[in-house]
């Protein structure tokens, strides 16, 4: 009952960050039905890998409503979810511009990286499981350091950085000011938000 309280907890403050940006998506650009839906999941997709990197650097705000344990639950969680998503508005856009389509999917393939790495380098082995995966996932950390895994890791970063410069690179969308503004806000905040903990 707690892990599902704690997803739903975590999809309600999600939502709600991505509402503004769904929001202004949907009023400041003339598209048909299907298309909004796709860029409102791509949308939603980039929101969560925002506040995926914005929870890591464990704001002071957030640790007074949360729990530490609860913070790093919610940033494993986002890795599979914002996935689903950014799988979800690949398949079902189209774009005849190779820079746009390129983009998106090397933000994709970032992002596919950065949770295998997660998964593989980063996820405490079970002492109990001996599975075949249990076995390979032993055999990449002995391959590679734990160090390399975290370095790997922030391929998110990258993920962001491409899905910041394919979303400027669409020219309906580019040319819709408010929804532009907001999200470039919310990109720069949460980069130099976490530039400000490294730097600690």
């Amino acid at each position: 009952m707690g892990n599902l309280l704690q997803i739903f907890r975590l999809i309600i403050y999600w939502f709600i960050l991505s509402a503004p940006l769904v929001y202004l998506m949907n009023t400041g650009i003339v598209e048909t039905t299907s298309n909004l839906i796709t860029y409102d999941v791509g949308v939603i997709a980039y929101v969560g890998w925002l506040l995926a990197v914005y929870i890591i650097t464990k704001p002071k705000w957030l640790l007074r409503v949360l729990r530490i344990s609860e913070v790093m639950a919610w940033h494993r969680l986002l890795g599979p979810l914002t996935l689903l998503l950014a799988l979800g508005h690949y398949w079902f856009s189209f774009s005849m511009h190779e820079e746009i389509k390129y983009t998106g999917l090397g933000a994709l393939v970032a992002a596919v990286i950065a949770l295998l790495v997660a998964i593989i380098w980063l996820t405490p082995l079970s002492k109990q499981a001996k599975t075949t995966f249990d076995s390979f996932r032993q055999a990449m950390r002995q391959l590679w350091s734990y160090q390399t895994g975290r370095w790997l890791h922030r391929l998110y970063l990258l993920a962001i950085v491409l899905g910041l410069v394919h979303v400027h690179m669409i020219p309906r969308i580019a040319d819709s000011l408010y929804f532009m503004m907001t999200f470039d806000a919310y990109t720069l905040f949460v980069l130099a938000s976490y530039a400000w903990y490294r730097m600690k």
